[in-house]
């Protein structure tokens, strides 16, 4: 739990300040609507990137990858008949551990500036 929190803090940390280097170095310049439109597309690309390796760490597409496999391993329909009889584990070992702080910092910076955004509309 520490770790976790810890490396969420740093991707929202690396997230900010690499927002900023970004606005410097364009001619938008700095103000509150560039940050929060930067830091939006930043945030929602981080819990893209932390959803799709959720997706593949939980094992959504361990059978079509198995099947993938045992198709073009097999040529013949006799030998994958006899190695359906024969058990054999499809699942893949897939572990990251940046997927939840990723999402969880993600989550962090699209909500944030979501709020942002309706203050500044409202004001």
């Amino acid at each position: 739990m520490k770790s976790l929190l810890l490396k969420s803090t740093l991707l929202i940390l690396l997230a900010l300040v690499s927002s900023i280097i970004i606005l410097i170095t364009s001619d938008e310049g700095i103000g509150i609507r560039a940050v929060s439109d930067l830091l939006f597309m930043i945030g929602l690309a981080m819990v893209l990137i932390g959803a799709t390796l959720h997706v593949v760490q939980t094992g959504f597409f361990d059978g079509i990858v198995y099947s993938f496999k045992r198709y073009f391993k097999n040529s013949t329909k006799h030998q994958m008949i006899e190695e359906d009889k024969s058990e054999l584990s499809y699942q893949l070992n897939y572990d990251n551990p940046i997927t939840y702080p990723l999402l969880l910092a993600g989550a962090f910076w699209t909500f944030v500036t979501i709020i942002i955004s309706i203050v500044i509309v409202s004001s």
